[in-house]
C-alpha cells in the first residue's frame, strides 16, 4: 500500500519550477498536488485496477437492481466484471438489452437490469446475488490517503501527475510531453503488476528474459 506522502515529494521534485505558480505554503500546493492526483486516478482507473465486491443482493424476478456495499448504493463503479448467481456462477451478460436472459447495462449513468427469472426453459435462479466490479480508487486528500494504485506502478502515476500539473504552462509542453512518455512506459509496469496480481499457476509466477523487457516498456 502506498501513501500520498510517498508520491507528493516526488511529484514536487518533477514540477518545482512550476509549484510556486499553485502556491507559496506547502499546505496549498499539497492540495493542488491531491487535486491532480485525484483527477489522474479517476482517468486511470482502468490501469488502477480496484476490484471490489458488492453486498449479496437477493433478486427473484426480472428488473434493475441496485447494488450496495456497506448498506449504501455502490457510487463508486467504474466497470462491471461479473454477477455471481446464489450459486457462485458467473451469470451470463446479454448481447442487448432486448435479449432475455442474463444481464445488461447501457451506459455508465444506468443500473445493471436482469431479466431471465420467468423464463420457462433455463430460468436464472433467484436467490443472493454478488456484483464484483472495479471501482475509481477513493479520493486522496491528506498526506496519510492511501492511493489505490499498484505499488509498481507509483512512479508512472508521479510522472502523469506532473505531466497534468504543467499542461496549462504554455512554456513547459515539451516537458509535458517528456513526462507523459514517461508516464506511458511506466504505466505499462503497473498494468503488469495486475497481471502477476492475479497468479499464474500452482507453481507461482516465473520469471523470464522478457520481465526485462516489460520493465523497461518493450
Amino acid at each position: 500500500m502506498i501513501y500520498a506522502s510517498d508520491l507528493v515529494s516526488t511529484i514536487k521534485q518533477l514540477a518545482q519550477s512550476y509549484l510556486e505558480e499553485i502556491g507559496d505554503e506547502e499546505n496549498v500546493q499539497n492540495a493542488y498536488i491531491f487535486q491532480f492526483m485525484n483527477q489522474a486516478l479517476r482517468k486511470l482507473a482502468h490501469i488502477a485496477y480496484q476490484q471490489k465486491n458488492s453486498d449479496a443482493l437477493y433478486i427473484s424476478s426480472d428488473d434493475y437492481a441496485v447494488f450496495q456495499i456497506g448498506g449504501t448504493d455502490i457510487s463508486d463503479i467504474y466497470s462491471p466484471l461479473r454477477i455471481l448467481d446464489p450459486n457462485g456462477r458467473d451469470m451470463q451478460k446479454r448481447v442487448s438489452f432486448a435479449d432475455t436472459r442474463g444481464w445488461w447495462r447501457e451506459a455508465t449513468n444506468t443500473p445493471i437490469h436482469i431479466k431471465g427469472f420467468a423464463l420457462v426453459t433455463n430460468p436464472l435462479p433467484a436467490g443472493n446475488h454478488i456484483l464484483q466490479y472495479l471501482a475509481y480508487p477513493a479520493p486522496v486528500a491528506a498526506l496519510t490517503s492511501p492511493v489505490q494504485f499498484p505499488d509498481a506502478g507509483s512512479m508512472g502515476l508521479c510522472y502523469y501527475v506532473a505531466g497534468l500539473i504543467l499542461e496549462s504552462r504554455p512554456t513547459a509542453k515539451d516537458l509535458v510531453m517528456h513526462y507523459m512518455n514517461l508516464s506511458q512506459t511506466h504505466l505499462k509496469i503497473a498494468v503488469q503488476a495486475n497481471i502477476d496480481g492475479r497468479g499464474t499457476s500452482s507453481g507461482g509466477y516465473v520469471p523470464s528474459i522478457n520481465t526485462v523487457d516489460v520493465a523497461f516498456g518493450g
